[in-house]
């Protein structure tokens, strides 16, 4: 063993900072992003957990900072094995590094700063890193849609998915247009009791049974972004008690729709208000396309600006220009 990857090594064993990355596909672009988060935080250490089932990954890059996991869950857009998969890789970070900080990122995420200097300034704050908004919603009875947030459903209702919904069957035609337009008159005249959701971007067409929760005014049901950075008492409190493997909180979200952007941020909030610090990861919406739009040089001052550590989403041509750039920036000497 060399001298450069002794010292690697022995930095790994206790890193300030540890990564974890969910990633899908496009490895050349997750490999890219990997060497850029090392190169910004020589120190950190990086999980890459990967749902492997559309693309294999190799196991890492050949630097003992980086390992590559494959999880082996189904990890859809707005599915539970989202947030299983979260937790499972906050665990093992804990088990192999021990870190001070933990950060979760997406693959088609980019630092827009220097990590190591952000660390400190997370560390030396009051509070978890990330967002987070109360919600609340009343339904009503009859025509009338209910008043506030109706992502709030999605956390009081028990949902589940018919045989042809799970199996992605969809029926078309002016039979299936009637049936989507009884399903919503339905959902609509008993949401107080009953109600639909079509996870367009995940699994289709769920329905949804209004159960008892865990949440009361004073501990209500909070909304905001997956991405987080958690300093270790905060990870300990929320893998030993609050999402621990029995607890009610976990057994709870797992019958949800769209739990990332729940399930951590409730228990977080519980115990204190998120740091007075921009977000983990910039992020703007396509309101239309209903997805992250792709950011370019272009956006390269806005990003700066921000305060935030990373960017989303990017593409490995159309952002190449940016993140050539953000390299330079980012780098640490």
């Amino acid at each position: 063993m060399d001298r450069a990857e002794s010292t690697a090594r022995s930095e790994t064993r206790s890193p300030r900072a540890a990564y974890v990355v969910l990633t899908h596909r496009d490895w050349p672009q997750v490999e890219r992003l990997v060497r850029a988060i090392i190169a910004s935080s020589p120190s950190a250490y990086v999980l890459v957990a990967h749902d492997s089932r559309t693309t294999e990954f190799p196991a890492g890059i050949g630097d003992p900072r980086v390992d590559v996991v494959e999880h082996g869950l189904a990890t859809d857009w707005g599915s539970w094995e989202l947030v299983e998969a979260t937790l499972r890789a906050f665990e093992l970070v804990r088990e192999r590094v021990d870190p001070a900080l933990v950060v979760l990122v997406s693959g088609q995420d980019y630092p827009i700063r220097r990590l190591d200097e952000w660390e400190a300034e997370v560390l030396a704050a009051d509070g978890w890193v990330g967002t987070a908004e109360p919600l609340r919603y009343t339904a009503h009875w009859g025509t009338r849609r209910g008043e506030g947030l109706d992502e709030l459903t999605r956390y009081t209702y028990r949902w589940f998915q018919t045989p042809l919904a799970r199996r992605r069957i969809r029926i078309g035609g002016p039979t299936g247009a009637l049936l989507r337009r009884v399903r919503g008159a339905v959902s609509l005249r008993l949401e107080p009791m009953l109600s639909v959701r079509v996870v367009t971007r995940g699994r289709g067409v769920f329905w949804g049974i209004r159960r008892r929760t865990p949440f009361s005014p004073e501990r209500p049901c909070y909304f905001g972004s997956q991405w987080v950075a958690l300093r270790r008492p905060e990870l300990d409190r929320l893998l030993d008690e609050d999402l621990a493997p029995s607890s009610r909180l976990r057994r709870f979200y797992r019958r949800t729709v769209i739990p990332d952007e729940s399930a951590l941020v409730t228990p977080l909030s519980w115990r204190g208000a998120p740091a007075a610090l921009p977000p983990v990861t910039r992020v703007t919406w396509d309101t239309v396309r209903d997805q992250p739009t792709v950011c370019t040089l272009d956006d390269l001052d806005a990003l700066v600006s921000s305060g935030s550590a990373f960017c989303r989403k990017v593409e490995p041509v159309r952002s190449a220009a940016l993140m050539d750039e953000l390299d330079r920036r980012t780098r640490t000497r």
